[in-house]
């Protein structure tokens, strides 16, 4: 009797539980909406390591093909440009860059109150404080990025005609540049072969959310803090460094913990976009060789044959390889989910008033696969970002966010990746290996950032060509 008695409770609570969870917010009713059954579905796809794209298509199953607007567990999510552009312009009047300490102790511990995750008054000093280090600093970048890439070059030497985990190189020199750049700062990434422990920890972090290597990873943060610190006592000492920067303003209002929360988010932002968008479009020009053709003669047309560092003028010249950076930017955003905000008030999206308190965040990968906008969504493409009269939303392209809370980054990471790759294409042809488990399509996982899964490169030098 006991026991009927004890399954009927947890029976009725677990119905409860189910009926509660499956509640729509008042006035969003007529929005499609993934259920419990269908949450643990997409997590039973998460738990299988299914590829994102699958797990993409999964959720559009699941609430019935593709729609501009739907509701999870976790918010509202939207998958349309104009309505992306409503959340993304609205003022911290509105909406709020939001999310949950309770829901996502990794973010809270990780990247503590970093500029991504901070608005009012702090956002804005902070923000300000980066656009002003990088903005002048800017113009340095490219030569910077470039000597790396020689280094780059003497590193990777030994493992020519040889497939080499594209991803991991990528890693290091974006490591680098991040270090020289916004820290003045060398890691030593390319020092070894082996791979740098820095890269390990962050790594290991980052996979299980919430790592005791955490304590290890502000190890090399403080590091970082105390030698800018000692070299900035020196009488001789005039660098220009984003980190520079932060610490003389720390005399007035960044304290110790502020300064190594920054630090751990230009670190993450600084380095994973780079290195995957770089990762992904060397994978491209070695699966469509006439793409590499093409962007190799380009780079020859305005460099020259001969490995140089291009200066800024003659970047901006590359349009074909812009374009091939755009284009991998759309079919692997860094983000694909993009942004969460809390609203303080009700705004309106096509026909839908979202309440206040909502929970709402972007789709950006679906964005960038809109038919509507994009023709053949799912192919790539660079041409499509070379026509002059290409009338296109602009919010239909967004991997750096958009609007006032817009990626503060976006301008340094499209500067490297020009230089590298119309640095490779003078230096190197390179080819996808046999057996390459990422031959029809790129392999991805994603914790909060797009992640390739182990691409492979073969490349051979052709400088006496």
């Amino acid at each position: 009797m006991f026991a009927l008695i004890f399954f009927a409770i947890t029976f009725g609570f677990i119905i409860n539980f189910i009926r509660k969870f499956n509640k729509k917010p008042e006035g969003l009713e007529n929005i499609p909406y993934i259920s419990f059954i269908s949450l643990l579905k997409i997590l039973w796809a998460y738990f299988q390591q299914k590829n994102y794209d699958e797990v993409e298509d999964l959720v559009q199953e699941l609430i019935g093909g593709h729609h501009d607007i739907y509701l999870s567990q976790f918010g509202i999510v939207l998958n349309n440009p104009e309505y992306a552009k409503i959340l993304l312009t609205e003022s911290e009047d509105v909406a709020i860059k939001y999310y949950s300490k309770t829901d996502n102790v990794f973010f809270d511990k990780f990247f503590g109150c970093g500029l991504s995750l901070t608005n009012g008054d702090k956002w804005r000093s902070t923000r300000k404080l980066a656009d002003s280090a990088l903005n002048l600093a800017s113009h340095q970048y490219p030569e910077v990025v470039g000597e790396i890439t020689m280094d780059l070059f003497t590193f990777m030497n030994p493992n020519l005609n040889r497939p080499i985990n594209i991803i991991e190189t990528m890693r290091r020199i974006s490591i680098e540049a991040l270090g020289k750049f916004a820290f003045g700062y060398k890691f030593g990434c390319l020092e070894s072969q082996e791979v740098p422990r820095l890269i390990s920890v962050y790594d290991y972090i980052v996979s299980v959310l919430g790592s005791p290597f955490r304590l290890e990873f502000d190890g090399f943060i403080n590091d970082i803090i105390e030698t800018k610190r000692n070299e900035m006592k020196k009488d001789s000492y005039n660098g220009h460094d984003l980190l520079t920067s932060m610490i003389k303003q720390g005399e007035i209002n960044i304290d110790k913990h502020q300064l190594r929360d920054e630090i751990a988010t230009f670190f993450t932002a600084g380095h994973d976009t780079t290195t995957t968008a770089l990762s992904v479009s060397l994978y491209f020009l070695a699966k469509y060789p006439e793409m590499q053709e093409k962007a190799r003669a380009e780079v020859i047309r305005i460099l020259g044959n001969e490995p140089i560092i291009p200066s800024l003028d003659q970047l901006k010249e590359l349009k074909y390889v812009n374009a091939i950076i755009k284009e991998t930017l759309r079919t692997h955003p860094p983000t694909p989910i993009l942004t969460v905000r809390r609203l303080k008030k009700p705004i309106k999206v096509g026909s839908y008033i979202l309440p206040i308190n909502s929970t709402c965040m972007i789709n950006t990968w679906k964005i960038h696969r809109d038919p509507k906008y994009w023709e053949n969504p799912n192919q790539y493409n660079p041409e499509r970002f070379l026509s002059s009269d290409e009338k296109r939303d602009k919010f239909a392209w967004i991997p750096f966010s958009a609007g006032p809370r817009n990626c503060v980054g976006q301008n340094l990471t499209l500067l490297q990746q020009r230089v590298v790759l119309s640095m490779f294409l003078l230096r190197y042809k390179w080819v996808l290996p046999e057996n390459n488990v990422n031959k029809d399509k790129i392999l991805l996982k994603s914790h909060f950032l797009l992640t390739p899964i182990d691409i492979k490169l073969v490349f051979t030098e052709r400088i006496n060509e």
